[in-house]
């Protein structure tokens, strides 16, 4: 889908994977669409993520693989070909259920140009609902099995979500989190990533317990970038915090123009003519 060749696509993939080992975390802004990737580039980050809630959000979507996977992989397309960066991909649980699906989509998400991959095992936000751990395993190793055939070392991001819904004890969440966080990543994952998580001391018992890089996602209270750093985190995350950012943003301008019919919110914008440079510069 790119014109990204194999070899430049390889050196993005290692470089993306060396910052999951830095003394300083990788700290990745979720994006959604190409201009909000130049905003990140510009402003001097080292890669660049996309989250699904924010690319399904700006095509006027709900969250949760309601978008079609062509859908998200242009989208991911379009963002890989306007940057310079390495750019990992969130393509939820795959689309699809199983190992075949998985390493289908890992095969495509590379060809549309990413360089990495969020892949969940979660089935059900609501109830904490997910794979079998055997199920969820055997998905991780397709995905493997499937970058290791295109020639391109995918890094792979495992997201568990065994911290959603409340069927678990708080106990049981954080053993079965480090048991899959480790087995995911024997299977082939890069990186291990427990959502849902938000009490520090957790966080901090949790990057003991996994045997590899985790990332966890800033901003609930308490936890934004600093102190995820000092409690070791490896990849930090914003999820969709800035989509709702700038949606927030955008509701409340509209509501003054249209409950106040006054324009108090340009004072806060960009000029027209800074954009036009931001955008003509090559990132």
């Amino acid at each position: 889908m790119t014109n990204t060749s194999k070899k430049d696509q390889i050196k993005k993939a290692n470089l993306l994977r060396d910052l999951h080992h830095g003394d300083a975390p990788l700290v990745l802004p979720n994006i959604w669409d190409p201009g909000s990737a130049v905003f990140v580039a510009n402003a001097g980050f080292p890669a660049i993520a996309t989250a699904s809630a924010s690319v399904a959000w700006a095509l006027g979507r709900p969250d949760g693989e309601k978008l079609a996977r062509r859908e998200m992989l242009e989208a991911v397309s379009r963002i890989a070909t306007r940057v310079q960066l390495p750019v990992t991909a969130d393509m939820e649980s795959g689309y699809g259920t199983t190992p075949a699906d998985v390493a289908e989509t890992v095969t495509k998400t590379l060809e549309a140009g990413a360089v990495g991959i969020n892949l969940e095992d979660g089935i059900s936000y609501a109830t904490g609902t997910v794979f079998e751990l055997s199920d969820a395993i055997e998905r991780i190793t397709a995905a493997r099995i499937a970058s290791d055939a295109s020639g391109v070392n995918l890094v792979i991001n495992a997201r568990t979500d065994v911290y959603f819904g409340k069927q678990r004890s708080i106990a049981e969440k954080f053993e079965e989190a480090v048991a899959r966080a480790n087995a995911y990543l024997s299977a082939g994952a890069d990186c291990a990533f427990v959502i849902a998580v938000r009490d520090a001391a957790v966080i901090a018992e949790l990057v003991r317990e996994i045997r590899g890089p985790v990332n966890i996602v800033a901003g609930s209270p308490g936890l934004d970038i600093n102190t995820l750093t000092r409690l070791g985190v490896k990849r930090i995350s914003m999820a969709g915090g800035l989509a709702r950012n700038v949606f927030g943003g955008l509701k409340a301008a509209l509501e003054e123009v249209h409950d106040n019919g006054t324009t108090e919110f340009l004072k806060n914008s960009l000029g027209h003519l800074d954009l036009n440079r931001l955008f003509s510069d090559p990132n």
